[in-house]
């Protein structure tokens, strides 16, 4: 018995299910010939096109500062990441050196003052008076030197992004490539290499966009150099563009993708690049149907593309959807 109760409300089941899809057939049926299609508002605005290229971000002032003297490093004033102006002080050597050198000056100094009397008094010839003059010289120029050396102060302003040595080590003048490595952020140049294909639309004062993947906002620069001659062995032509860092997120050697604005088109009509089908025509929907309409394109980019003639400002421009379309056809707008 309660198998046959079983079926019987399994076949109910099956049957308020297929009442259900029969509905639902018929609501679709409702909007049998018209195609579902997505639309975008035809915009005036300004549209650039671009030279999508790579390269590499180095900030313009860069000092690499080092002591002149040898010696070694009694106080460090300053670590990595430290901002510094032009100016202050970084590195104290060791003053030992300084002081021999001022003991050798002071005595040089005495007998220079000594011979000076003798040589008033013809006590001394006039050549003797010279050697003396000579080694006392030397001692006074480099006693000057040391003192004016044994601290090396800021040459720019910008942040300490390396350090070579610690306190208590010897720097060596001669061996070693610097001491401290100072930052300027407020510039920053782009180097990138152009094609031969591209090289004859760059042009120095051209807009740059850069872009990199620290942060998303997007920053302008102008080129500042066109090199005149390819690389013997890329044959690419050497480009520079600079760049105000103002908000301080650029950093140097960072990679940057850079768009070189070749064309600009200003109160444009624009559409996205999806809208154009075969590259002479759109779809316009005008109450509820779709009409194809051929348009002339001027410049665009990877994203947009100006219209020339073909639309006006405000007209609905079929974005997804066009697939198969033919003018005439009704269509559902479903954005």
């Amino acid at each position: 018995m309660y198998r046959k109760l079983f079926i019987i409300l399994t076949l109910v089941t099956l049957l308020v299910i297929g009442c259900q899809n029969k509905d639902t057939d018929k609501q679709e049926d409702e909007f049998t010939g018209k195609r579902n299609v997505k639309t975008v508002m035809a915009k005036v605005g300004e549209i650039d096109e671009f030279l999508e290229y790579s390269g590499k971000i180095e900030a313009e002032k860069i000092v690499n500062s080092s002591p002149s003297i040898s010696g070694k490093i009694k106080k460090l004033f300053v670590k990595e990441g430290d901002y510094v102006k032009a100016g202050d002080l970084l590195v104290k050597l060791d003053e030992t050196q300084l002081e021999q050198t001022r003991i050798q000056y002071k005595n040089a100094e005495k007998n220079y003052l000594r011979m000076q009397k003798l040589l008033e008094s013809d006590a001394i010839d006039r050549q003797t008076f010279d050697e003396v003059e000579a080694g006392y010289n030397v001692v006074k120029t480099s006693y000057e030197f040391m003192l004016d050396n044994i601290e090396m102060k800021a040459p720019i302003s910008g942040y300490v992004t390396y350090v070579y040595k610690e306190e208590g080590e010897k720097f060596d003048s001669m061996m070693d490539p610097f001491l401290v490595r100072i930052v300027n952020s407020e510039k920053f140049i782009a180097k990138l290499q152009v094609s031969d294909k591209d090289i004859n639309r760059v042009k120095k004062g051209q807009k740059a966009i850069i872009s990199v993947d620290n942060f998303e906002a997007k920053m302008k620069g102008l080129i500042s150099y066109v090199s005149l001659e390819a690389e013997m062995m890329s044959g690419t032509f050497p480009i520079e563009i600079s760049i105000k860092n103002n908000s301080n997120l650029l950093k140097h050697n960072q990679f940057a993708r850079i768009s070189i604005v070749t064309q600009s088109s200003l109160d444009a009509i624009i559409v996205p690049q999806k809208c154009v089908v075969e590259s002479k025509y759109v779809f316009v929907v005008e109450k509820g149907v779709a009409e194809r309409r051929n348009v002339i394109l001027g410049i665009g980019n990877e994203e947009e593309i100006e219209i020339v003639s073909g639309i006006s400002e405000g007209e609905a421009i079929i974005v997804s959807g066009s697939t198969g379309l033919r003018s005439g056809d009704k269509v559902k707008i479903k954005n």
